[in-house]
């Protein structure tokens, strides 16, 4: 894989991707706050006590297509399809189809324009916000989201949302592949 606009984009050397190829059949927990990747044989749990769902833990289910997607998350108070993606650097961005879907239109005509760097090097954005995003039970409010413009790759993605590392970070993820589900814990 040509990692070289990734590379220019984040101004350091990309050498490699972990990918599904690896992943599919292993539980990997990404501890953002303490920087490390841990594997395990059968998944922890949910920040060490019993309960899965509440506002520091919850547990979602997703299938892998290409993507990991993700059941439970509604955008002002709408299901989603959600991509969970532990390579994109922002928070939230929407495709054009869900901007039409939830009815969008007006807070993209706010929203300011911006950029971001992926695999493909830079897109050219729209920056707002919406009233609620809720991922399982962890609830935001007024979240800063990116709205993907009609046109820019992102017209037939077979997900609405994207969660990224931006928000990602702030948490303990754990992808059980083999059982179809991810965890986010607050630490």
């Amino acid at each position: 894989m040509n990692l070289s606009k990734l590379s220019a984009g984040l101004g350091r050397p990309i050498s490699g991707v972990l990918g599904y190829s690896l992943l599919k059949m292993r539980i990997v927990q990404i501890d953002y706050p303490n920087c490390k990747v841990r594997f395990y044989t059968s998944a922890p749990s949910c920040a060490g006590a019993a309960h899965t769902h509440s506002s520091r833990c919850t547990t979602l289910s997703f299938r892998y297509k290409d993507d990991i997607l993700a059941l439970g998350v509604t955008v002002d108070g709408k299901p989603v399809s959600t991509n969970v993606d532990t390579g994109s650097s922002s928070n939230f961005q929407l495709t054009p189809a869900a901007v039409d879907k939830l009815g969008l239109s007006d807070d993209v005509a706010r929203a300011h324009a911006s950029s971001s760097v992926g695999f493909n090097g830079n897109l050219k954005n729209r920056e707002g916000k919406v009233r609620n995003l809720t991922v399982g039970t962890i609830s935001v409010d007024d979240p800063t989201v990116v709205f993907f413009g009609k046109g820019m790759g992102m017209d037939k993605e077979p997900w609405d949302l994207r969660i990224g590392n931006a928000f990602l970070q702030n948490f303990v993820v754990t992808l059980d592949y083999p059982h179809g589900r991810i965890t986010l814990a607050r630490p």
